[in-house]
């Protein structure tokens, strides 16, 4: 008899939790609420707390266990935040909010699959070995500056990251707000983040947060800049800004004309209003056409205009302001990162060349 209780309780524990889940939208929901739902539900039928603690392991693969159902909310909210987590929900940390112990663990499996698993080893040598051919091409293209290279792409997971960083490597550049979210908690604060995807609005509070956030390589607007330092905690270092500029007049890319006044009064309100953040420079990505063209030995426009832009604005900023100002150019990836370094590139991405090829956002994993 309490084999077929026990049965009894599993299967309607489960009918309950399917249709809570598919008659809320959890992720939506404040957590009290969630957290009040599911344990009436454990306080009815303590086999419950079993079958919520086990779903999450749908995480380990990526795919759904159970279709429909945000198993990964289930079982953050049953428990103290600070209190370890069960191991298959570790795996998946990040995706809710890796903090206090929970991120600590996370890096700390990281850190040992990186002293003991032989294939990560592997992958690491492999990393390194590419970072280094990179450098020596970086030598060749006579680079005269060196002190802040992002390498990072985005879409790469936290190991292949933490690899590099054990190496010596701090600077790693990232596409996606939430993705940087996500990693940033999980791996350490020696690492130098920046961002250097499109900045949008809402995305701005979010990114603002990042306590190890080194450099936002995509402000397009004077009012970003001011949302930015608005939203940046006092207690947080200031925030590195490059000012983007559309070179090539595409109306797929984001970025200011050049020599344009919204332009001028980005750069003068980073530098007179944004007391939070710091005006490094001046980014452009610039048309696929263009860096082809760069390969065949030729220089790239792109490049070029930006050059000419930062040396307007030093002058002008110099005319106006009487003080003398330096703007580093972020410019540059893995197809023509050499002749933007023969250009004057202080930044350049060149995450393709030492990761590999970005996976399909659908299949890019955290760990």
């Amino acid at each position: 008899m309490a084999l077929v209780k026990v049965a009894q309780d599993c299967l309607a524990a489960s009918i309950l939790i399917f249709t809570t889940a598919a008659n809320f939208n959890l992720d939506r929901m404040r957590p009290e609420t969630v957290r009040s739902l599911l344990r009436s539900t454990v306080s009815r039928y303590p086999i419950a707390h079993k079958l919520i603690t086990v779903c999450p392991r749908r995480y380990s693969t990526g795919r759904p266990r159970f279709p429909g159902l945000p198993s990964i909310y289930l079982r953050p909210f049953l428990e103290d935040r600070n209190r370890p987590q069960p191991r298959a929900f570790r795996s998946r940390m990040s995706d809710i909010e890796a903090d206090g112990l929970a991120a600590a663990e996370v890096l700390a499996g990281l850190q040992a699959r990186l002293r003991d698993d032989a294939e990560t080893q592997a992958r690491a040598h492999e990393l390194a070995q590419n970072v280094n051919e990179i450098r020596e091409r970086m030598a060749a293209a006579a680079a005269t500056a060196t002190s802040g290279r992002q390498t990072g792409e985005g879409l790469k997971p936290a190991m292949d990251i933490l690899a590099l960083h054990a190496q010596g490597q701090d600077h790693f550049g990232e596409n996606y707000v939430q993705e940087l979210a996500k990693k940033q908690p999980i791996l350490p604060l020696t690492i130098r983040w920046h961002f250097i995807g499109s900045l949008q609005s809402s995305a701005i509070s979010k990114l603002a947060r990042i306590p190890n956030l080194h450099a936002i390589h995509s402000i397009d607007s004077a009012k970003k800049a001011i949302s930015l330092n608005r939203l940046r905690p006092d207690d947080l270092p200031a925030v590195r800004v490059f000012i983007q500029v559309n070179t090539s007049g595409e109306e797929s890319k984001s970025g200011l004309p050049p020599s344009s006044e919204d332009l001028y009064t980005a750069v003068q309100t980073v530098r007179k209003e944004c007391s939070k953040l710091i005006l490094e420079g001046l980014m452009t990505i610039g048309a696929i056409a263009r860096s082809q063209a760069a390969k065949e030995g030729e220089e790239n426009e792109d490049f070029i205009t930006l050059v000419n832009v930062a040396e307007e604005l030093e002058a002008r900023i110099e005319k106006e302001d009487g003080e003398k100002v330096k703007l580093k150019l972020s410019m540059g990836m893995s197809d023509d990162f050499e002749g933007a370094i023969g250009l004057g590139a202080d930044y350049v991405r060149v995450g393709s060349s030492i990761f590999g090829s970005r996976p399909a956002k659908a299949d890019a994993t955290i760990l």
